[in-house]
């Protein structure tokens, strides 16, 4: 039998063993067991006296060998040697003598004695042609290494290097799972450390929360009752986030509870806390914190803000925010040789002091665009009655709703000390008046001139008779349109007390729907995707200071509250022989009107140069007037609102309609003359970008 002949025979043996090789590789094995089977496996199809397999360690650029026999795993430059060569070209590297190849290392043979003659060096490229590895067998028994074993070698190492690449990939897989694991406890031990519930303390409401951008974040907060029964409060945030400043800002709050229980006070506490930072910090790192001490007997809240700002001091009385900046240098910075006096802040009657980190001003849009002072001064004047958790989760979900979706970059912290009692307490409270409506759109003329009159008893300006009647309207006709087969009458109550109007809807047969965890609408959607259902609740969460939802049995309440800008010096009517406590429906000076006011009608007609003239209030009740006349006269595309003096949702709706309409044929809808209350509810709903509106005169 010839030589060739002799090979030939043997090729269907070797395929075979490679076949059985391939389907062990597929099992699911250890990755250093794998590397062995492989060696062994190339060993004996080559007839080879030892082998190494080399892994790519591409972010440093080196070679790992974890397999040879009788040596540790070493590392070394992938540009280095014939392996090194091998992995930049390649190709396959057959050389016969290694020693008169100039690319050879002889330090392992001149290590370890053994000599190296011959040496089949292989690149080892899995999935997309991606680079794992090096395959080299050494010193064929018989000869050296001809094309015959290159063959036979590259299909073993094809076969080496998909199970290799599974093999890193199972490896990560498992290491990014146990790294979870670690950063989950973490997380745990983190979070557990931050304060359960926010302590009782007479006169005062508190709340806090945390919300790391990782699974771990830098930011801390902390409520830490003294001897004295005042309350120390912290914020701290470590540069960073991650694991690394979570436990600095977890060791800022230890040491704040170790300085209490030696009674330490407010300057001891932030300078101890100061210097053990400067010792046990990186010069690159340090936190931003805020220590202060609130007495709730004084009212006063003395503080250390060490590189935390800006902190916002919210004034119930006149509805204005004063911005502190930081008092000094952040906690780790620099050892304190000489701290200031701490900064005092008076707080008067439903004053809000809100401590709040980077992540929530600095909170992003899609567009970049940042939360920003503005928006958290805005946001506390509408809140800033309401109790501090429910302020607290209403801002965790205003950011949210800003983000549109972006994701959070930042830690945030939230931290709101609330004094209680009202800014106003010498105005009159009036008794609840009562009506019972019909569950019908017919309602709505009645409603109004109720809703009206109470207004004007009490002296409300226009901006805030809008609000009122625009959130009636939207609450009562939901109860309408989603439950019109409920038993009985819907009920509004409407009372007045410390400068606040107070309104409740009940409907007393209805399934449970509740309004304050509603979503809002997307109002940044183009007008092709923009639906009218949901406005309503998104613009009366927009006007109102409070709103609240109930449910007991079928009985669903709606209350909210809006503050009252008198538009006239007022002292609420009493009638000669009303009790002095206040009047009730009986007992009003003037009566109610039980139908629609004179000037409330709407109307819709053709106006002057090809325009369309509204006149009066576009309510859910003249939804149907306006849009039948307007599903006849598509070619207008100017609005004339000169004599609108109201929009709800709905009426919204009729506008979005036409719009589309008119978009369809390559138009746009223009509005023009657009009063100033209407022009807001445009822009509270997104729909001053959507429409052309010709924005009030100032």
């Amino acid at each position: 039998m010839t030589e060739q002949s002799t090979i030939a025979s043997a090729w269907p043996e070797k395929l075979g063993r490679i076949s059985a090789i391939t389907r062990d590789l597929a099992k699911p094995i250890e990755l250093e067991s794998m590397l062995y089977q492989v060696v062994d496996a190339a060993k004996e199809l080559l007839d080879a006296e030892g082998g190494t397999v080399w892994r790519y360690m591409a972010a440093s650029h080196q070679l790992e060998s974890r397999v040879a026999r009788g040596m540790e795993p070493v590392r070394i430059s992938a540009e280095r040697g014939i392996v090194g060569e091998c992995l930049r070209t390649r190709s396959i590297i057959n050389v016969s003598d290694c020693y008169a190849d100039p690319r050879f290392d002889r330090s392992f043979d001149q290590r370890t004695g053994y000599r190296t003659r011959c040496m089949l060096t292989l690149p080892l490229m899995g999935y997309d042609e991606l680079l794992v590895g090096v395959l080299q067998v050494v010193n064929r028994r018989e000869g050296v290494f001809d094309a015959d074993d290159e063959t036979m070698a590259s299909v073993l190492a094809a076969q080496c290097a998909v199970a290799l690449q599974r093999a890193q990939l199972t490896e990560r897989l498992v290491e990014s799972e146990k790294v979870a694991q670690e950063i989950e406890v973490a997380r745990a031990v983190q979070m557990g450390t931050l304060p359960k519930n926010a302590p009782d303390v007479p006169g005062y409401d508190l709340a806090g929360a945390f919300r790391p951008a990782d699974q771990t974040g830098g930011d801390t907060y902390d409520f830490v009752p003294t001897p004295g029964g005042g309350v120390m409060v912290l914020m701290g945030d470590a540069t960073g986030h991650g694991i690394g400043p979570a436990l600095s800002a977890t060791q800022v709050r230890a040491m704040l509870r170790v300085a209490q229980r030696l009674e330490a006070g407010l300057d001891d506490t932030f300078r101890h806390i100061n210097d053990q930072l400067v010792d046990d910090l990186p010069e690159d790192r340090f936190v931003t914190a805020f220590l202060g001490l609130l007495d709730p007997a004084a009212h006063t809240l003395h503080y250390h803000s060490g590189g935390q700002g800006p902190l916002v001091h919210f004034h119930a009385a006149d509805g204005k925010c004063d911005v502190h900046p930081p008092t000094t240098a952040p906690l780790g910075a620099m050892p304190q040789d000489f701290l200031r006096e701490p900064r005092v802040i008076e707080l008067a009657a439903g004053d809000v002091f809100a401590l709040l980190s980077d992540g929530v001003y600095e909170y992003c849009n899609a567009e970049n665009e940042e939360f920003g002072e503005q928006r958290v001064a805005e946001f506390l004047r509408r809140h800033h009655r309401e109790p501090m958790v429910r302020v607290r989760d209403r801002l965790l979900g205003e950011l949210r709703q800003f983000g549109q979706g972006a994701p959070q970059l930042d830690d945030i912290s939230i931290v709101l000390i609330r004094r209680l009692g009202s800014a106003h307490p010498e105005v009159t409270t009036s008794a609840a008046i009562r009506r019972e409506f019909a569950r019908s759109f017919d309602s709505l003329e009645p409603i109004f001139a109720f809703v009206r009159h109470v207004l004007d008893e009490h002296g409300a300006g226009d901006a805030d008779s809008y609000a009122v009647n625009l959130a009636v309207e939207e609450l009562f006709t939901n109860m309408v349109k989603y439950n019109a087969e409920g038993a009985g009458p819907i009920v509004l109550e409407m009372e007045y007390a410390s400068g606040d109007l107070i309104c409740r809807l009940t409907d007393p047969d209805s399934d449970r729907f509740d309004v304050t965890a509603a979503p809002d609408a997307n109002v940044g959607l183009p007008a092709e995707q923009r639906r009218p259902g949901g406005l309503g609740l998104h613009l009366i969460r927009r006007l109102l200071d409070d709103i609240d939802y109930e449910y007991s049995g079928r009985s669903s309440r709606i209350t909210f509250r809006k503050a009252l800008t008198k538009s006239w010096p007022h002292k609420p009517a009493v009638a000669r022989d009303a009790p002095a406590g206040g009047f009730d429906k009986q007992r009003l000076p003037l009566s109610i009107p039980e139908g629609p006011e004179e000037g409330t009608m709407f109307e819709i007609r053709h106006g002057e140069a090809g325009t369309i003239a509204f006149t009066g209030r576009l309510d859910a009740a003249q939804c149907a007037k306006a849009q039948q006349f307007l599903d006849a006269s598509d070619a207008a595309r100017t609005f004339d609102f000169h004599g609108l003096e109201y929009i709800s949702s709905a009426g919204l709706g009729v506008l979005l309609k036409a719009h589309k309409r008119l978009l369809a044929g390559g138009g746009r809808l223009r509005l023009i003359n657009v009063s100033s209350h209407i022009y807001d509810i445009f822009r509270f709903s997104g729909f001053d970008q959507v429409f052309d509106v010709e924005r009030p005169a100032s």
